[in-house]
């Protein structure tokens, strides 16, 4: 059982550092014996998970680890269960519908159920937008603790994107905040004046995930009513689930 905490250590550490680094430096940071370090650098090296970088006495993660838990994600049943209900959403509004995650300061488009309609939103599942674009970022923003969601606003580096790209932190939480209130939130052309978005916040396996339809802006403004219930909608029977 040691090992195993161990070993998560290791990765850990090589998570808060974001650097190769030696024997030495992790037996110090982790207070292990060096003995005992070495013997579990050396198994993980042995397996592909660890590899030395230019001969040096240095290690760091291969992407074996990486790889290895993008596939029990992408074959979570629970997730997979989840991808009739996005393709029913997209029915029902002729919209593209899109799952994203948090990964730091960006949104992630894990999932997207291309619209019906000719001209739509056309987004590729793996793109990554920060998170004061588009309703995305809102609704993550929307799910976490009010504290959290201040931190983590102080940490971005605004860069404008369209005449309506919110530029800064106070102007960012006002519209996250009217976004809690009403139960769902929504971007007019913050990446791209064309497009515009309305989604909402769902936790999935203890994880905060955005549910969130994305179309051309007229067709967003027109439909806004129709569209944001029905995306509370879909939200509140995911959260039942």
């Amino acid at each position: 059982m040691k090992s195993a905490v161990r070993v998560l250590q290791i990765f850990q550490l090589y998570a808060e550092i974001k650097a190769p680094a030696s024997l030495a430096t992790i037996s110090q940071r982790l207070e292990m014996p060096k003995s005992s370090c070495q013997a579990l650098l050396r198994t993980l090296e042995a397996h592909g998970y660890l590899s030395n970088r230019d001969e040096s006495k240095d290690y760091y993660p291969t992407r074996k680890l990486y790889d290895e838990m993008r596939t029990i994600v992408e074959e979570d049943p629970f997730l997979k269960d989840l991808m009739p209900l996005l393709e029913e959403l997209s029915d029902a509004t002729g919209e593209s519908v899109f799952l994203a995650r948090r990964q730091d300061l960006m949104a992630h488009y894990l999932e997207i159920v291309q619209g019906r309609q000719s001209l739509r939103f056309a987004g590729t599942a793996g793109e990554r937008r920060p998170l004061y674009i588009g309703a995305a970022g809102q609704s993550l923003l929307g799910g976490m603790p009010k504290a959290e969601r201040v931190a983590l606003v102080n940490r971005l580096e605004f860069e404008r994107f369209s005449p309506n790209t919110i530029t800064s932190g106070a102007a960012l939480l006002k519209q996250v905040e009217e976004g809690v209130k009403r139960g769902w939130f929504m971007s007019i052309g913050g990446f791209q004046l064309e497009v515009s978005s309305i989604g909402n916040y769902v936790w999935l396996n203890e994880q905060l995930y955005a549910i969130v339809i994305a179309a051309p802006t007229q067709r967003i403004e027109r439909n806004q009513k129709t569209l944001s219930r029905l995306v509370m909608d879909l939200c509140a029977r995911v959260t039942e689930r």
